[in-house]
C-alpha cells in the first residue's frame, strides 16, 4: 500500500523518470526550526530546478505527533508560459487531507477549459475520494482551479489519493515537456504578468503570510521569494 504522508519520495521518483533535476543551495537550508514556534516546529525539505522548471519545492513541516505538512510546488520557467502544479497533504491529529491542482498565478489572458476539462476528466475516476470533498474556506478558493482536487480522505484510501495525485502529475508534466518558449509580445504579456503577480505576492499570498508568521516579514519574504523563485 502506498503511504500518502511519503508522497515527496514518490513523486521525487516519478519527476527523475521524466528530467534531470539540479538541487538549488538556499540562503536558509533546511532543515529548519523557526524560533517563533519555540523549536517546536521543524520544516525539512528540498528544492530543484530544471531546463524547464524554474523551482520544484518540497517542503514538510512537522509538530510532533499531531500535526504534518507535504507541499509541493512547481513552477515552469516564464517564458514557456505555463500553469503551475501544487499538491498539498495535510495530516492533523487523525484527520488527513489532500489538495492537487493545476492553475495559473495571476491574472492571465490564457482559456484553460481544455486543461480543467482534462483534469475534471481524471477527477471523475475517482468517485470513492470525491465522496470526501472538503473545500478550504475563504479567499485561497480564488488560487484553485475548477478541476481542484481537494478531499478529506480515511486511511484506507491512501493509494487511491496517491493514484490522483500521481495522475495530475503526469499531466502537468506533458504539458511542460511539449511546451515551447514564448517570444515577441507574448513573452512580453507573459512577463508583465508575473511582474504584477510578484508584486501582489508579498501582500496577499497565504503561503507568504505564513512565512511571515514563523520568520518575521523580512525572513519570511526572503524564505519564500528564494525558495519559489530564486529571487
Amino acid at each position: 500500500m502506498s503511504r500518502l504522508m511519503e508522497i515527496h519520495a514518490i513523486v521525487q521518483g516519478e519527476l527523475h523518470k521524466r528530467f534531470s533535476l539540479d538541487s538549488v543551495q538556499l540562503k536558509h537550508p533546511f532543515p529548519e526550526r523557526p524560533l517563533r514556534a519555540l523549536g517546536l516546529m521543524k520544516i525539512d525539505g528540498e528544492v530543484f530546478s530544471t531546463d524547464k522548471l524554474l523551482r520544484i519545492v518540497f517542503i514538510r513541516p512537522e509538530l510532533p505527533c499531531y500535526f504534518a505538512v507535504r507541499s509541493m510546488f512547481i513552477r515552469p520557467r516564464v517564458e514557456l508560459d505555463l500553469p503551475v502544479f501544487a499538491g498539498e497533504v495535510m495530516r492533523t491529529g487523525n484527520k488527513k487531507m489532500l489538495i492537487v491542482d493545476i492553475h495559473r498565478t495571476g491574472k492571465t489572458h490564457h482559456d484553460d477549459s481544455e486543461l480543467f476539462e482534462r483534469m475534471i476528466a481524471i477527477r471523475d475516476r475517482y468517485p470513492d475520494l470525491t465522496h470526501y470533498t472538503k473545500k478550504q474556506k475563504g479567499q485561497v478558493q480564488d488560487v484553485f482551479s475548477p478541476a481542484a482536487c481537494q478531499v478529506q480522505i480515511p486511511e484506507e484510501l491512501d493509494d487511491r489519493a496517491v493514484g490522483i495525485f500521481l495522475e495530475y502529475l503526469h499531466l502537468f508534466c506533458d504539458l511542460v515537456q511539449q511546451a515551447e518558449p514564448v517570444s515577441g509580445d507574448e513573452l512580453q504579456r507573459t512577463r508583465q504578468v508575473f511582474d504584477d503577480y510578484l508584486k501582489t505576492l508579498i501582500d496577499h499570498d497565504p503561503g507568504v503570510g505564513i512565512w511571515k508568521v514563523l520568520f518575521g516579514a523580512k525572513g519570511g519574504v526572503e524564505r519564500s521569494m528564494d525558495m519559489h523563485f530564486g529571487l
